[in-house]
């Protein structure tokens, strides 16, 4: 029995590792662009003005009317499973100094169903509260939350949430990974920051589902980039093998205990 069970773990530990190397992939881009915006804030591709610095969708631009530069770029999020991934030439994890001023990186919101939330709406159910200088994140639940506004830019709310006034119920915490990586085809220098390894699926088991749609919303402080995410989560095949010989493993030790 303890020669099987140090085969199952072997085989678990190769799986996860396989699932971390896999996840390097970042899997598929699901970056609503901003000129998909319409007057009412529905995904009609219709121009708005949103081209910023370079050629627009998301990509080389910022918000209308705010300090455009590579610095305050926030490029796309990737989905691979129910693991979501930002990327930018923003420094997600320390921030911009500009003018004598700091301004750094905020939540990530989280709408479930089909309906797109408009800018200043409330409607966001969960959020990952992150802790970007130690790469940690805990994952809410929104009761009735403070929701922290940008600065500036209305179509970048919103920012943070407000963790010491706010009614929230913790349903997960983890860590995330932040590299450089230039393979993505992304314009500009070649400072492309990738933070990965915010997982959705706690959501998916705190609603009893088993593939989830939904709306992501990531800005900074100031509000000169946004960017929003629209998909539909579901474990990937090694996600659901590696928590199978969980199980089995945890039921082979009850097992072995029982009998002593």
């Amino acid at each position: 029995m303890k020669r099987y069970f140090l085969m199952l773990l072997t085989s678990f530990f190769s799986l996860l590792q396989v699932s971390i190397t896999y996840g390097l992939n970042y899997g598929t881009n699901i970056t609503i662009f901003d000129q998909q915006f319409d007057s009412n804030y529905q995904s009609t591709p219709t121009n708005m003005g949103y081209t910023g610095l370079g050629i627009g969708n998301e990509d080389q631009e910022t918000e209308p009317g705010t300090a455009r530069g590579e610095i305050w770029d926030l490029e796309g999020i990737f989905l691979d499973g129910t693991e979501l991934s930002l990327v930018g030439q923003w420094d997600f994890v320390n921030g911009v100094n500009s003018g004598g001023k700091e301004y750094s990186s905020g939540d990530i919101f989280i709408k479930t169903g089909s309906s797109r939330p408009a800018p200043q709406s409330t409607d966001y159910e969960y959020v990952f509260d992150v802790d970007w200088l130690n790469a940690t994140y805990k994952l809410y639940k929104i009761n009735s939350g403070s929701f922290l506004s940008v600065t500036y830019r209305m179509e970048s709310n919103y920012w943070r949430i407000d963790t010491v006034n706010s009614d929230l119920t913790a349903i997960a915490s983890g860590s995330f990974s932040s590299l450089i990586d230039n393979s993505l085809g992304f314009y500009g220098s070649s400072n492309h920051n990738v933070v990965t390894g915010f997982d959705l699926y706690p959501i998916l088991l705190d609603l009893g589902v088993n593939e989830l749609e939904f709306y992501a919303h990531f800005t900074l402080s100031c509000g000169n980039d946004e960017l929003e995410g629209h998909a539909t989560a579901a474990p990937e095949p090694i996600t659901l093998i590696l928590l199978g010989l969980s199980l089995i493993g945890l039921g082979t030790l009850s097992s072995k205990k029982l009998k002593k």
